[in-house]
């Protein structure tokens, strides 16, 4: 499963979603026995880049060094085929995007694959087309990271100072003492990992719904099914019609609203795009009723410990407004 959703601004402003290259669902990954990655330190710094909304952050794949982006929609590591594509081919699958089919992908192994000082050794990974998300941002993609390859550790992340911490844990599964970027989240919350997609409850103008978590999504979504429940609730900001398979055409709404309960914290002031959602939980695996997105995540340094299933966040100040 490969999942990253795209929303970009027209004039006027608009937020809409994008048939996006990296909305691609990739099924029945090989089960694998990788051996957990390595490396002498406690906290890694490493510097972030920004494409549109997407988060970037450099590695190096044996002498290749290039952009990869970080996505917590994926399940672990995914390679673009445009420079991976002679890789030895370990799995054929079919690959169906949200809007039809994507074509063949193929399941490889990756060895000497190493974010600054973390260490892997041998990877299991897929090899897609993500030259459409190249295409869109105009910068070189070599691949997407995904949730697996944390799987044993904790990641913070400060898009207003542009730096992404990852994090040894200790025993217990916590983060060494000394090495929190912060030490009073002002937001804590548990979740489900599910297929490798993380999944919160919350609520939207106290309607309880499951959240899906994804840094691959450039702006928050809610299943359009909501709408008449909620409308009341919701201040139109603009609206625009999207062309799928066939050409059939459906209306998405990109709205205001005033409550947003994750966890232990009311956000209010926040943005949101109603759509259909239903390929969206297709692609999880899951039925999903809303998705966190850049509108959600670059309100605050968010934590991720991948290993306590715990969701923390320290909201910036100019953001709760």
């Amino acid at each position: 499963m490969i999942l990253l959703l795209s929303c970009f601004w027209s004039i006027p402003a608009l937020c809409v979603v994008k048939p996006h290259p990296g909305s691609i669902i990739i099924g029945g990954r090989v089960i694998n026995n990788d051996p957990d990655p390595h490396g002498d330190f406690k906290t890694i710094t490493v510097p972030i880049k920004r494409a549109g909304n997407l988060i970037v952050v450099e590695a190096q794949l044996d002498t290749l060094i290039g952009n990869f982006i970080l996505d917590t929609g994926a399940p672990g590591l995914i390679l673009n085929q445009t420079y991976f594509r002679d890789a030895r081919h370990i799995d054929e699958k079919e690959s169906a995007g949200i809007n039809g089919s994507a074509g063949q992908t193929f399941t490889t192994i990756v060895y000497n694959f190493a974010i600054l000082d973390l260490h892997y050794d041998r990877i299991t990974a897929d090899v897609t087309d993500l030259s459409h998300i190249e295409n869109s941002k105009g910068i070189k993609v070599l691949g997407l990271l995904g949730t697996h390859l944390f799987a044993k550790l904790a990641i913070t992340i400060d898009l207003f100072n542009n730096v992404l911490y990852i994090h040894k844990l200790g025993n217990k599964g916590e983060i060494l003492p000394g090495e929190r970027p912060f030490t009073t989240p002002d937001m804590r919350t548990s979740f489900k990992l599910l297929n490798d997609v993380i999944f919160i409850k919350g609520s939207v103008e106290d309607q309880s719904m499951w959240f899906a978590f994804d840094t691959g999504a450039e702006c928050n979504l809610l299943d359009q099914g909501n709408y008449k429940k909620l409308a009341k609730h919701m201040q139109i900001l603009s609206k625009a019609t999207v062309t799928g398979v066939g050409g059939k055409g459906s209306e998405v709404k990109y709205v205001l609203f005033e409550k947003m309960v994750i966890g232990n914290y009311l956000f209010r002031h926040n943005r949101i795009l109603f759509t259909r959602l239903d390929q969206i939980s297709n692609a999880y695996g899951n039925s999903v009723d809303a998705i966190l997105g850049h509108d959600f995540f670059a309100r605050g340094i968010f934590t991720i410990n991948f290993a306590k299933k715990e969701l923390e966040m320290y909201i910036y100040t100019h953001q709760d407004k």
